[in-house]
């Protein structure tokens, strides 16, 4: 083992005796102890909340580099507590996945282990996410065993598209353990739909069976940043939320309770959870993309704040610019200029966290937030329809 990577280990094992068990106590979560079988492994787990990492850490006593996004360590001091002290490795969303694989692959040569989050972003919705089938290539070249550990609770306690913390039970555990030997047998196919079998959460079937309270203050606030096509009207961005309600400018409105269910309040309940809402929005989504005119308004957004990115640094150039979908491109609007982005040219098109969006192609690579809470994800769905690729 390196200097660098002793140096590592020592920094971790000290968050994890000092902060882990402060904070699950705090947090009102269980994590199981687990001993695992060999030394040098993979954990899949999948990704609830904002507090995974920690969970991790603290179900095993030895060092586990864990694989983060990159939007964590913007931040200069989050950057040196993760990429420079604990030594933890960084998932760039705007390049290709290669480096991340190479740098998992060459921590397992040198007998360190990693933790990965198969999604690779918290789940907005409360079920296990989509993951990439390259992830059962990744387990069958390191060569070490895998791990997998679910978390279940979490999404409520610390919703992605929410702030702060509720308090409400967390329970985290190892799943199983294969070894080497076990995982060399295994198709690359199969070791995937053990994964996803071993990780898979829906947090609303399980609140139906156990339900938990995660009590809170303004419950529904800011959920807009998931949900952004109403049930009753079908319309695309008239969704507010305050405090526990979240409406509709058509009179639709429902309440969301402490258990993480709507209940209804004007007109009759359509959905009872996020997760069912969200199944269906996608869908009435991608029909009304698919359907659009080649010159169709699909949609618009004003209120945005738009930066353009040149080696990774951000330069603001408007606070109030204009986002409009087309089926064959993006425009962008500021300053009396318009900015147009064919749908075909374009390289990358991604959320940054639940709100910030991801604009490139070949002459433009543009930074996105809003000045009102609104959800990115509608548009990287819109790209992904009309390239024929699934949005799950």
């Amino acid at each position: 083992m390196s200097f660098k990577t002793a140096m590592n280990k020592f920094a971790v094992n000290f968050v994890r005796f000092i902060g882990g068990k402060l904070t699950l106590k705090i947090c009102h979560v269980k994590i199981k102890k687990y001993k695992p079988t060999h030394d040098t492994f993979i954990v899949i787990s999948n990704h609830s909340d904002g507090l995974d990492p920690v969970y991790i850490l603290y179900a095993f006593k030895k060092y586990i580099r864990i694989v983060m996004s990159d939007h964590i360590v913007n931040n200069p001091i989050l950057n040196v507590m993760f990429r420079k002290i604990s030594g933890f490795i960084i998932r760039d969303r705007e390049d290709p996945t290669q480096k991340m694989v190479d740098d998992i692959i060459k921590s397992t040569k040198e007998g360190v282990c990693v933790g990965l989050y198969a999604e690779g972003t918290i789940t907005p919705n409360g079920e296990t996410g989509f993951f990439s089938p390259r992830t059962g290539q990744l387990i069958k070249d390191s060569g070490v065993a895998l791990i997998t550990f679910k978390v279940t609770g979490g999404y409520l306690h610390t919703p992605k598209w929410g702030t702060g913390m509720r308090r409400g039970p967390v329970h985290g555990e190892v799943v199983r353990e294969y070894s080497p030997e076990e995982l060399q047998k295994m198709t690359v196919e199969e070791i995937n739909e053990a994964i996803c079998e071993d990780i898979y959460v829906n947090f609303f079937e399980d609140q139906k069976k156990k339900g938990h309270r995660y009590k809170c203050k303004n419950c529904a606030e800011y959920i807009e940043r998931v949900l952004y096509m109403c049930p009753h009207c079908k319309e695309v961005g008239n969704l507010h939320s305050k405090g526990n309600f979240f409406k509709c400018k058509c009179g639709y409105k429902v309440e969301l309770n402490e258990k993480g269910f709507f209940t209804p309040v004007r007109k009759d309940l359509v959905f009872d959870n996020i997760l069912d809402w969200d199944k269906w929005q996608k869908q009435a989504w991608k029909e009304r993309v698919l359907s659009a005119k080649p010159q169709e308004l699909i949609f618009e957004e004003d209120g945005q704040i738009l930066n353009t990115i040149f080696k990774k640094k951000r330069n603001r150039i408007s606070d109030n610019a204009t986002l409009r979908l087309y089926q064959d491109r993006f425009e962008i609007a500021y300053d009396d200029q318009v900015v147009t982005m064919p749908m075909d040219k374009m390289k990358l098109v991604t959320s940054i966290s639940i709100e910030a969006l991801i604009l490139a192609d070949d002459n433009h690579h543009f930074y996105i937030k809003s000045q009102i809470p609104r959800a990115s994800s509608k548009y990287v769905a819109a790209w992904r329809y009309l390239n024929g690729k699934e949005y799950k």
